[in-house]
């Protein structure tokens, strides 16, 4: 089984009650994220450009934009 983790570089508001989150009114908007291989216990490996990060570079890596790796 491989282990995948997802940074979000948009934080989450978790301060919404259940009225918010299954009311008619509330606003459902998408969050895009970067998905990172857990490739050891701190260190992260960028699926887009492939690029090896600890857990916290990771994090910072994930508020910028990024390129594959061209052949």
């Amino acid at each position: 089984m491989t282990r995948l983790y997802l940074r979000d570089s948009l934080p989450t508001d978790m301060t919404g009650g259940e009225e918010t989150r299954r009311g008619a009114d509330s606003m459902r908007t998408e969050q895009i994220g970067k998905v990172f291989l857990v490739v050891g216990q701190d260190v992260r490996e960028c699926l887009i450009c492939e690029g090896v990060f600890t857990q916290r570079a990771a994090s910072e890596h994930a508020k910028v934009i990024c390129h594959p790796v061209s052949s």
